[in-house]
């Protein structure tokens, strides 16, 4: 069997200080490693507890590769940020390093365009897409309402419209244009159908579906985009999506010449077929990979480092998505513009085995983001927690609503409700 390589004393550069990113310092440290973090910022979280921090623009290619060589960093490492993702890959390339992917992979997750018109080249199935490049093209009678306008380089649902008819359309696309870093947007058709989220490892040309969940949204926030406040593992669409899509996925991942790495898509199922709508060459911010340690023994970000130091993914792992357990991740959607002072009985909730990760998105002191109300810059929390049964996942999630808080200064709490129990009971009707 592979062997992890050896990544003592060598120096990962963390490029985009984001605090989900923050697991890699502990990656590090175990394997006798040392984390550096580079960007604008100062004195951020991560660069608080990583080894070095410096503040050189994360996308300043020449200057990273330079700080890379005079501070003696082997590679180079970015998650969960789009945009920083082909600057990884330049930086890497330059300083003789390694890449989970290359500039033109990325563009799978970096242009919603570029990656809709890659899958319908491999016969994977994507949302009718309408070709829309002046407003007169608004009017087109041939255009079947709803459709969903958003921009082609944006992230964390930020710059999303649903349209209903023609004037709608033409407010849509301006909206999602001026969101957008490059000032393009697409128009698809719009399916507000079960969705799920599948994510894929590839180890040395292997690639292997490594789990699916679907996504259950709160219906609470009105006039705006619903955002999933639970994700369950398995999905009921595990087998269909095997029968189905998983092959076609798989060759159209081979035919751009994915070898290593790990990535997320994500699908709308309606009528037994699967639609693809967007995809994430990274890992993917539910953090799945913290799910997947606990189902395979197998941290793909730690996995990650490894082969951003050695051009090596480290001991080859099987995986099957039809998982042996239940689990499910708890999204807490904050208020926006209200305070996040403390959060309570974190210790309470720590003590069950069966929590497996209490994630903060937001630090004591700072407030929810204005005008964040339809993405996933609202949530404060993501908390992991596992079950043997259907019976026993239910218990754990009502346990987990009732225990976690998070409150104001006047002790207010300062999120919407969990995902109601009852809608999850009938819903998740299916077995292991």
């Amino acid at each position: 069997m592979n062997q992890n390589p050896n990544i003592q004393g060598k120096k990962l550069l963390l490029i985009g200080g984001v605090q989900t990113a923050a697991g890699l310092v502990d990656i590090c440290h175990r394997n006798g490693a040392l984390l550096g973090v580079t960007d604008y910022n100062k004195d951020t979280f991560i660069k608080r507890i990583a080894d070095e921090a410096f503040e050189v623009d994360a996308f300043n290619v020449d200057a990273i590769a330079e700080l890379c060589r005079r501070e003696n960093y082997s590679g180079v490492i970015t998650q969960f940020v789009d945009r920083v993702l082909p600057i990884a890959a330049d930086v890497a390339e330059k300083i003789g390093a390694y890449s989970p992917f290359t500039k033109e992979q990325v563009r799978m997750s970096a242009d919603k365009e570029f990656f809709k018109r890659t899958c319908m080249a491999y016969g994977v199935p994507v949302p009718r897409l309408y070709e829309i490049s002046s407003e007169q093209d608004c009017d087109d009678a041939s255009i079947e309402y709803p459709v969903l306008v958003k921009p082609v380089d944006n992230s964390s649902s930020r710059g999303l419209v649903v349209c209903r008819n023609a004037s709608e359309l033409k407010a849509g696309l301006q909206s999602a244009r001026n969101a957008s870093h490059s000032g393009r947007a697409i128009v698809e058709a719009y399916l507000p159908y079960d969705e799920i989220n599948v994510t894929y490892i590839a180890q040395d040309g292997d690639i292997q579906l490594a789990a699916i969940h679907d996504r259950y949204f709160n219906e609470s926030q009105k006039g705006v985009m619903k955002v999933p406040d639970m994700y369950v593992y398995p999905s009921r669409y595990t087998e269909l999506y095997y029968e189905t899509v998983n092959d076609k996925v798989i060759n159209m991942l081979k035919g751009i010449g994915v070898k290593n790495g790990s990535l997320f898509m994500q699908a709308v199922v309606h009528d037994g077929k699967v639609y693809f709508y967007e995809a994430g060459m990274r890992l993917n911010g539910c953090k799945t990979y913290e799910i997947l340690e606990v189902e395979n023994d197998y941290n793909t970000l730690e996995h990650l480092a490894y082969y951003c130091l050695t051009g090596s993914m480290g001991r080859f792992q099987k995986f099957d998505a039809r998982f042996k357990r239940w689990y499910a991740t708890w999204n807490v959607i904050g208020i926006p513009g209200m305070l996040c002072d403390r959060y309570l009985n974190l210790e309470a909730l720590n003590s069950y085995p069966w929590v497996i990760k209490v994630g903060k998105s937001y630090a004591p002191g700072t407030r929810v983001r204005e005008h964040t109300a339809g993405t996933l810059l609202q949530l404060v929390s993501r908390i992991h927690i596992m079950a043997d049964n259907k019976e026993q996942l239910f218990e754990r999630i009502q346990k987990m609503h009732s225990l976690f808080r998070v409150v104001d200064d006047e002790n207010r709490n300062i999120f919407l409700p969990g995902h109601d129990i009852n809608d999850l009971r009938e819903r998740i009707d299916y077995d292991l």
